[in-house]
């Protein structure tokens, strides 16, 4: 090899210590330590929706240390050694150590470890070497992998099967007995009928043993399966082509990937949901905020409805007017009031304190579809020709380092670039391996604006490439040991502003619709704009974008970030403010805030910005009396928080701090040392965090909505009302899934939030105790003294993945005593939980309280809770395929799960359990006939029906009830079903289905065979019937019974049912007729020639077959009607007061008066509805 270059390999070729190059876009194939970026201080952004379900960016950053070598990094150079943690299921853990040949040891963490299954986002190019890969990368470790599942109901009839079996093997030896027995009574005289002298009653009994089970094995009912599947196969088809499960917006309906299952819809009795993705819709709207003690309101509005649709970005905001008069007083008046100097720093902090980014032009890798590092030619001086040596000196030396590079495709898509551009990292040869626009989706056009300036120096690829190409425009000095160009201190915010720009004070020097920027440029990079023109802004959570949303509403504008550097434009005419980051302190669940250390170009001030949770921010504020001006107005900001918590509001407050210079960098020499330490350094990172994030100011507080998906809250509440209970899976924040399970109304306000957060094993032992105690003493102590019983206040539980993580280790014994707390809370919520944890919740639920679940999910991270349950329901949304690829049942949107259920669920159950029974019943019934008939022919096997009928009888004569039955029956119809949820009590508590069902179905079929058998013997008793009429009529008399009792079985009629019986009866007399009438000695059996014509001319088979039929079903009608009318259950009263309603309106009432001379005309249009006027007569 002349030069160094990447090989393309396929993910399963990857190994640990392989160097990996991908582009923007494209998916992490392995646990990637990161060691270089396209950005020059070495952060880039990943999109984990597949890993936990957060469809956010998040920032990762370079090893400490590389951030000064991204552009001198050589692959074949990295020698140094890592040291990391055994591979763990723990995506939220990574500590190790890169050993560089020196002997130091530089800390690595989670910070700069990109997770497989994650997208990088908002970057040009990454490499890093593989830390984990294949099944060893944690993303794997969490995917439990593929599982059978098995209905319920199909399990309890594979058990009455084996009953049928053993029944069957009772038959046959009862007939063996009783042949020997038979046979043996001969000794002294020639047996009847039997042309042999001499017999042998053993083996002869053996031999009938063997023709027992071949013309009683109807009794095992193989035809049964074959019937189960073609009634799923139809249940799936009228569920795929149901409209109501159809969604309009998204063009997808529901459909069934498994075909095993459907009866299990109707069975749930226990859902796991995920919630981002699956509950919201991920876009958070602000709706309020405080500031100064003064509320501030933005109610929805109709131009939310133009965005409400999936995928569409946040709609923009309509500013308070409020607001939008004291914002103007900023503009206007001579000097700032306190008030307005408060709003301005409020929007400020709105804008800065977050992570927030602006996506600017189209991400270019330097990497060639030949797997060689591109150098673009920026001129040739002297500096750039020496560096550019070096550079090419470098790759050129060989190595034994595997490097490796995933490519998803060709390039995407092609910028058109003026001529007169000089090359840099946005401009790549014909031959570019990837060219993406970040992010493509929901842009409705694109705004050329700001000149960008190349960040690498000339230097050649290839020994045929020369940098000799001269620049247009010179390149700035080089400014450290860096081959690249160093940034300007405004960083990024170039590449929204013309580098060349001398005053800032003019940037906005016009302010058009939609609020473009027009700036002058000659060189030219696509700056992606949403359809109203704000700028597209990709952040690591949605709240944050929604205040920066908010912020640009008033003119408060986060113009571009870089690492170091913000740039801001502010609500005065053509004012903007530069700051520079200092110091980030990242957002943790433990302190429940983020903040951001600024000091602003032009000033020596520095100051901390904090936005976090009221429960953290109010107690770190300057102490203060309540009496004073201050006091006041914390009191009345925290009256405003308590209404937005109890209309479901997200809640931030917002906060600062003036910081001495002495004082921060006291902090910052102390915070680097614990930065670089190994122990205890999660804790003591919190504790240096705490001491900057104290004695703040309050600014306000903000409220927002996270918005669920249309019709979440109603189907939680009918899921609910069923009586299954719905447990929120999530690797969302606590904060933020209470909030969304107030709002999904899984929670409520009267509700007692229990809250497990331990952090030891022990810890979590005695606060489940505690809690199971507090029950159990609330519990007896819940009367009054008048003997009344107290109603005991519902709770909530909320668990943490930590505190999981000690309850679901097997050791710790805490797992009983969890399902036991859970089990008396109306609801739970687990948060931070990793996707093994998730599934685990499911397998413990499910075999310890032995209980059947449904686990319902969206994304990557769901995929083995989904697989773990009994039912998985996958959604089509935004987070890729693999949710709905791994699950049995796909739907558009979680509110359809609502109909899915308690309609679908519910007929797919009853009507699948009816027919089995019923299946069961008429198999039974026709060996019992066949059976009885032994008694009379010496138990020789001989049997009194055609042998033809005997294997179309359940072949064809009885095949179409038992369909009608599984899958065109309505038991309840379906807005009655939606109605009254709680009806789906039937198939949650198997009530169709009962193991004892089997028994008293057989004990029916026992009775109408000895009803149909010894009616037609006594009838035909002392006649010369032939042995094939007295068959033929038993057979017809069966076959009534049967198609009798599936007509009381049927529960709504209609033309296809009737049809089925029809053609039934139909079936049978037409064969019999042709096959009488033609066959003579057909098919090598006994012939039956013209035998149902001499039944048809005989008036006792006529009589005989009314007889038993009417005889052998009355019990059961006898039984049905008693029931009904004394005892009916909660269908069937459900029915009857439809119907009573029904009749009441179909009477029209007309009231007339005689002042106007005018009639008005009622009538109930619809079940459960009031009286609506339909006409007015004058």
């Amino acid at each position: 090899m002349e030069t160094e270059r990447y090989k393309k390999v396929k993910w399963q070729e990857l190994r640990v210590g392989d160097i990996v190059h991908l582009s923007n876009n494209e998916t992490v194939p392995a646990d990637i330590l990161l060691l270089r970026t396209s950005d020059t201080q070495g952060v880039c952004y990943i999109d984990t929706c597949d890993l936990d379900g957060e469809t956010n960016l998040k920032r990762r950053e370079v090893v400490r240390g590389f951030e000064e070598m991204q552009s001198i990094f050589v692959p074949s150079k990295f020698v140094s050694r890592v040291e990391a943690d055994a591979p763990t299921t723990k995506l939220y853990r990574f500590h190790g150590a890169l050993i560089h040949p020196t002997g130091e040891r530089v800390p690595i963490s989670t910070e700069c470890l990109l997770l497989r299954e994650s997208r990088l986002k908002n970057t040009d190019y990454i490499e890093g070497i593989v830390v984990y890969a294949g099944h060893e990368t944690k993303s794997m470790l969490n995917n439990s992998g593929p599982r059978y599942k098995r209905s319920q109901v199909e399990q309890q009839m594979n058990i009455d099967v084996i009953w049928c079996v053993i029944i069957l093997l009772i038959l046959c030896v009862v007939g063996a007995i009783g042949c020997r027995m038979w046979l043996s009574s001969f000794t002294n005289f020639p047996v009847p009928y039997l042309p042999v002298d001499k017999l042998n009653p053993n083996l002869d009994s053996l031999w009938i043993f063997w023709t027992y089970i071949v013309i009683l094995q109807v009794m095992i009912p193989l035809s049964l399966y074959v019937t189960i599947e073609l009634c799923k196969i139809l249940q799936v088809f009228h569920i795929h082509n149901n409209v109501d499960l159809y969604d309009q917006e998204t063009n997808k309906q529901t459909e069934c990937r498994a075909m095993n299952i459907t009866e299990e819809l109707g069975q749930i009795q226990h859902i796991f949901t995920d919630k981002t993705g699956t509950l919201t819709e991920n876009k958070m709207i602000f709706r309020r905020c405080v500031v100064n003690g003064s509320d501030y309101n933005h109610p929805p509005s109709e131009l939310e409805k133009m965005y409400s649709k999936p995928g569409a970005p946040a709609p923009p905001l309509i500013p308070n007017d409020n607001l939008s008069n004291d914002m103007t007083q900023l503009t206007q008046a001579a000097y700032l009031t306190p008030h307005a100097q408060r709003i301005q720093e409020f929007l400020v902090v709105l804008a800065i304190c977050n992570t927030v980014i602006v996506g600017a032009a189209p991400h270019r890798d330097l990497m060639n579809a030949s797997g060689i590092i591109e150098v673009q030619q920026m001129g040739s001086s002297p500096a750039n020709l020496k560096h550019a040596k070096q550079r090419q000196k470098l790759l050129a030396t060989s190595t034994a380092t595997t490097t490796t590079t995933i490519l998803n495709g060709p390039a995407a898509i092609q910028q058109q670039q003026p001529v007169s551009i000089p090359a840099d990292r946005y401009i790549r040869l014909a031959e570019s391996r990837s060219v993406t626009p970040s992010p493509p989706p929901n842009l409705l056009f694109a705004l050329p604006a700001q000149s960008h300036q190349p960040t690498l120096s000339p230097i050649s690829s290839s020994a045929e490439s020369s940098p000799n190409s001269e620049s247009e425009s010179p390149s700035p000095p080089m400014k450290n040991k860096a081959l690249s160009n160093s940034i300007s201190p405004t960083g990024r915010a170039k590449a929204v502003i013309n580098s060349k720009i001398t005053s800032i004070a003019t940037f906005l020097n016009t302010k058009t619709q939609g609020k473009r920027l027009k700036l002058p440029s000659s060189k030219t990079e696509t700056i992606y704009r949403t359809a109203d023109g704000r700028p597209l802004y990709e952040a690591e959570s949605p709240d944050e974008l929604a205040l920066v949303n908010a912020a640009y509403s008033y003119d408060c504008c986060l113009l571009n970030r870089s690492a170091n550097q913000i740039l801001v434009s502010m609500p005065m005419a053509g004012a903007t403010k530069e700051y520079e980051i200092l110091k980030v302190l990242p957002f943790d669940s433990s302190r429940k805030c983020m903040s951001i250390v600024v000091r602003q170009i032009g000033s020596q001030e520095i100051v901390l910005y904090t936005k976090g949770a009221d429960s953290s921010i109010m107690p770190v504020l300057v102490p203060c009396s309540h009496n004073s001006p201050e006091g006041i107005l914390r009191e009345q900001t925290q009256q405003e928080l308590d209404r937005y918590a109890r209309e479901g509001l997200r809640i931030l407050v917002m906060a600062k701090r003036t910081l001495n210079s002495a004082d921060y960098t006291d902090w910052w020499a102390r915070h680097q040392e614990i930065e670089m330490s190994l122990e205890n350094r999660e804790r003591r990172l919190r504790d240096s965090f705490a001491k900057l994030e104290s004695n703040l100011t309050l600014l306000g507080a903000t409220g927002i909505e996270d918005r669920l998906q249309e019709g979440v809250p109603e189907t939680i509440a009918s899921l609910l009302s069923a009586g299954i209970s719905v447990w929120v899976l999530t690797g969302d924040k606590p904060e933020t899934a209470i909030n969304i399970a107030y709002s999904a109304k899984l929670f409520t306000q009267q509700m007692e939030l229990i809250r497990l957060t331990a952090r030891s094993r022990d810890a979590a032992e005695t606060a489940i105790n505690f809690y199971l105690t507090d029950m159990e003493n609330d519990k007896t102590t819940s009367t009054l003294c008048y003997g009344q019983t107290l109603r005991r206040k519902q709770r909530a539980l909320v668990v943490d993945g930590k505190t999981l993580t000690f309850i679901l280790d097997p050791k710790s014994k805490l797992i009983l005593p969890f399902l036991r707390l859970a089990k008396r809370c109306a609801s739970v919520l687990c948060c931070r939980s990793t996707p093994l944890q998730k599934a685990y919740l499911v397998k413990v639920v499910k075999e310890e309280l032995n209980l059947r679940t449904l686990a319902i999910g969206d994304g990557a991270n769901d995929v083995s809770m989904i697989q773990m349950a009994d039912v998985g329901v996958g959604i089509s949304g935004q987070e890729g395929m693999q949710a709905v690829m791994a699950a049995d049942f796909t739907l558009p949107r979680f509110r359809y799960l609502e109909r899915l259920l308690l309609a679908h669920g519910y007929w797919c159950y009853d009507r699948l359990s009816r027919m089995i029974l019923y299946f069961f019943y008429k198999n039974a019934a026709f060996v019992f006939l066949i059976f009885w008939y032994q008694l009379y022919c010496g138990f020789s096997g001989s049997v009194m029906m055609d042998q033809m009928y005997l294997m179309l009888y359940n072949l064809i004569f009885t095949s179409l009830p038992p369909l009608a039955i599984g899958v065109y029956d309505k038991r309840v119809p379906e807005d009655l079903l939606l109605k009254n949820p709680y009806l789906y009590k039937n198939g949650r508590l198997s009530e169709a289905y009962r193991p004892h069902d089997f028994w008293l179905i057989l004990l029916d079929a026992l009775y109408q065979s000895l009803v149909i058998f010894f009616v037609a013997l006594c009838a035909y008793a002392e006649s010369d019937v032939g042995i094939w009429e007295f068959g033929t009529t038993i057979t017809a008399s069966c076959l009534f019974a049967n198609l009798v009792h599936c007509a009381i079985e049927i529960r709504s009629w209609t033309v296809l049912h009737v049809l089925s019986i029809v053609v039934s009866l139909g079936s049978f007399y037409l064969f019999s007729i042709v096959y009488n009438s033609v066959c003579v000695n057909c098919f090598g059996v006994l012939s039956t020639y013209w035998v149902i014509f001499v039944c048809f001319s005989s008036a006792v088979h006529w009589l005989v077959i009314l007889l038993s039929t009417v005889v052998a079903v009355l019990p059961r009608l006898l039984l049905t009607t008693v029931r009904i009318s004394l005892c009916p259950d909660d269908s069937t009263k459900v029915i009857l007061q439809s119907k009573r309603e029904r009749s009441r309106g179909e009477g029209l009432l007309v009231t007339w008066s005689r002042s106007t001379s005018a009639s008005s005309i009622y009538r109930i249009t619809d079940y459960g509805s009031k009286n609506q006027i339909i006409t007015t007569i004058t």
